[in-house]
């Protein structure tokens, strides 16, 4: 679930609340995450109330078939747009910072085909793979806590609770995006080896995400102090740039990071894609999921090179995205909750 979570959103996400909530954006990353909570628990409950189900066998119990297909349809719509938002902010990062001459083109139709490697596996296999990219990711908030300690200006962060708070729906609305991948708990869930600490296990991969957030958030407002912030793009690559080691042993640190990045967006599309693959087998009856993987393809490059620049990549699809996500990760699955409750309570009577 964190390597899923953690992706595209944690390169903007410093700059994007202190835009909204200046140096108060700590809060709202705080309150994403309890927020995620609640609907993590009713997955939670949701199988308990079915155990030995998948999420597809409980939506055709629970719901009429057409119904749960246009919810699947959906969820399907949603996954797609947030492959090609994904591939195309990761095409946009890898063109600035590493691979200036290359066309946006390649980069977007080399991530979409790798990722179909992984996709076309079982769920095991991603669980497997992220268990790879998790230390990675620990890796790089520790290297990035400890190369900006020597320049970091605490000072910066404060105030801390200068708080505005009709402000705060709004910082809300733009944290939800980096929390978005929690949903692939959907399929994961079922699969748990210890289903009766299942949610506790759920509730420390939250809060690792919520403490991951904040580290990158101060970090970053520590560096550069509020104003700076809010003028850059992705601060927490760029805060790398600004680092020089002591003896200039090892140069050009944002080449490494963006290295380790490339694999922590792998280990946040693989499932996304996976998950695809998985919501139109369930649609067409057929026993895998394989074959529509490399159908997605066309799909998502498409889609990712519709927006003209980055600019309209960010507002027209990251707009899109963000009401796709409210309903497909918050409304959804809180929909199939409500009617698997009714019902199994209704059965009990």
């Amino acid at each position: 679930m964190i390597t899923t979570v953690i992706g595209v959103g944690i390169l903007s996400l410093p700059s994007d609340l202190a835009m909204i909530l200046n140096t108060s954006g700590w809060m709202v990353i705080v309150l994403g995450g309890l927020i995620i909570l609640p609907f993590v628990f009713m997955m939670d409950r949701l199988f308990k109330l079915y155990p030995g189900k998948s999420f597809f066998q409980i939506g055709r119990i629970v719901m009429h078939p057409i119904i749960f297909n246009i919810i699947l349809l959906v969820m399907l719509s949603y996954s797609i747009l947030l492959l090609s938002y994904a591939c195309r902010i990761f095409a946009e990062v890898i063109k600035a910072y590493l691979l200036e001459t290359t066309p946006i083109e390649i980069i977007v139709l080399t991530m979409v085909v790798a990722i179909t490697y992984v996709a076309r596996s079982k769920l095991e296999v991603i669980a497997r793979v992220a268990v790879m990219i998790y230390p990675i990711i620990l890796g790089f908030i520790i290297f990035l806590i400890l190369v900006n300690l020597p320049n970091a200006d605490f000072t910066n962060i404060y105030p801390l609770l200068d708080i505005e708070y009709k402000e705060i729906p709004r910082g809300i609305m733009a944290v939800i995006f980096s929390y978005a991948g929690y949903e692939i708990l959907l399929l994961a869930l079922p699969n748990s080896e210890d289903k009766d600490n299942s949610f506790k296990y759920c509730m420390r991969g939250i809060l690792m995400v919520v403490g991951v957030y904040l580290i990158v958030f101060f970090v970053t407002l520590s560096q550069y102090g509020i104003h700076q912030l809010q003028r850059e793009i992705w601060p927490t690559i760029a805060v790398i740039k600004e680092v020089d080691l002591p003896g200039y042993f090892l140069e050009n640190l944002d080449g490494i990071v963006m290295a380790a990045w490339v694999m922590v967006i792998y280990g946040t599309m693989g499932p996304f894609l996976h998950t695809s693959g998985i919501i139109l087998g369930d649609i067409f009856r057929t026993k895998n999921h394989e074959l529509f993987i490399p159908a997605l393809v066309p799909i998502i490059y498409s889609i990712a090179l519709l927006p003209d620049n980055l600019i309209e990549t960010n507002t027209v699809m990251g707009r899109i995205l963000n009401y796709f996500a409210i309903i497909s990760i918050l409304i959804i699955p809180t929909t199939i909750f409500i009617f698997a409750y009714v019902k199994r309570r209704k059965s009990r009577i």
